[in-house]
């Protein structure tokens, strides 16, 4: 099968979940036997050097259009007086709809994966090149995220614009639900919501997998009274949980462990994030160069998501090297971890902060909920047998298209 995938960033480097995810599936796609062809934005603001990315990209045959997604006022006040979504208006690029076009032509696809809601702009460009099936990847149901961070912003000026981008963002979401020809969440959850929304063409759930058999255990390897976080801080949800762990929770954690330390590793902070989130017992790292070294610094790893919707890749990632996670139900959803057997959940900042002052406090534990963490993901997410399930998915959604239009 001929696939073509397109990418609202090169995946390459794997620093966030959203091309941590597009990376795996192109390359166990691969694996699993289907000729993948990946076009992708190059954005701005993630750009990546197309002169140096790995020899692993060859297999894909990745390609890039150069695109700036930044935030502008000029931006904002046209999609405002069109009436259209500036969330996804700020993805369109003529310049990637005619490389699209001469990808097309050059080599036909059997089907196209768009990685992202914010690439459904394609849809028609797709539409009068090919017959192939184009399906939706969703990382999320997008617009859940931005209702979540409306209810949680306190200042009434940067909710009334949250509300605004909302109620758009939904609108599009809801809107265009049926027009590819198949949607392929990352969890059940959002598979239900979609169903929910009235979405009728056919669903696929593929959630998010691991390399399993390049994971090392490195449970029992981090330093005792150290937490750590990951995630890009240039996303709203990441800032507004850090934000939320430092106010709510972590002064009880220091009372009751005193040496207790907060690594904040993550890429793309925004001016002024490191300086209002740094402190005695708090150290900014910025980008990391190593995930895996870097959930293994630590005693755990705390995912504070309040907001957000799909599944969080790094706690796979997180586990999969035997590092015990404390994170909200939100932010672990999609996993279907055992609390206090695999994972250590808690929504309010007290229960919160007694799940990191235990792990904190007996390393024992610690090791145990690692290392039993690792073991369910690394049973379950396996990136080979989930591209395999998804080309099954695709070969009868091509095979039905074809008989269909045969009749």
């Amino acid at each position: 099968m001929r696939v073509l995938q397109l990418c609202p960033k090169v995946p390459w480097p794997p620093e966030d979940g959203g091309r941590v995810a597009s990376r795996v599936l192109a390359l166990s796609l691969a694996r699993a036997g289907a000729e993948v062809r990946l076009l992708a934005l190059n954005p701005a603001k993630h750009r990546a050097d197309a002169g140096s990315l790995p020899e692993e990209s060859r297999a894909v045959r990745l390609e890039t259009v150069e695109h700036d997604t930044s935030l502008s006022a000029v931006g904002f006040l046209g999609s405002l007086v069109r009436g259209t979504s500036y969330n996804v208006e700020r993805f369109r690029s003529a310049a990637f709809e005619r490389r699209l076009a001469s990808v097309l032509a050059e080599e036909p696809p059997d089907v196209v994966l768009l990685e992202s809601l914010y690439l459904l702009p394609c849809l028609p460009a797709l539409r009068r090149a090919t017959r192939a099936p184009v399906v939706l990847r969703s990382f999320n149901v997008e617009h859940e995220i931005w209702d979540r961070l409306v209810a949680g912003e306190p200042n009434p000026v940067r909710r009334l614009l949250l509300a605004h981008l909302a109620r758009r963002l939904r609108t599009f979401e809801i809107a265009h639900r049926n027009e590819p020809d198949a949607v392929v969440p990352i969890t059940a959850a959002d598979a239900a919501t979609y169903r929910r929304l009235g979405t009728t063409v056919p669903i696929h759930v593929a959630p998010v997998g691991l390399e399993t058999a390049r994971v090392p255990d490195r449970s029992g390897e981090g330093e005792r009274s150290t937490l750590v976080f990951l995630g890009a801080l240039d996303w709203r949800p990441n800032l507004e949980g850090v934000r939320w762990f430092l106010e709510r929770v972590w002064p009880d954690v220091r009372r009751a462990v005193p040496g207790a330390r907060l690594l904040v590793g993550g890429s793309n902070p925004p001016a002024g994030v490191e300086r209002s989130l740094s402190g005695e017992s708090v150290t900014v790292v910025g980008r990391v160069p190593d995930a895996q070294t870097f959930f293994a610094s630590g005693a755990a790893m705390v995912v504070p998501l309040l907001s957000g919707g799909g599944m969080r890749v790094k706690i796979l990632e997180a586990m999969a090297v035997g590092v015990p996670i404390v994170s909200t139900r939100l932010g672990a959803t999609g996993i279907e971890a055992r609390d206090g057997v695999e994972i250590r959940l808690a929504d309010r900042p007290d229960a919160m902060a007694a799940a990191c002052v235990e792990l904190l406090s007996d390393p024992g534990r610690a090791v145990e909920l690692g290392r039993a963490g690792r073991r369910c993901v690394l049973s379950r997410f396996d990136a080979d047998d989930i591209a395999r399930n998804l080309l099954g998915f695709l070969d009868a959604l091509v095979a039905s298209q074809a008989s269909g239009r045969s009749e």
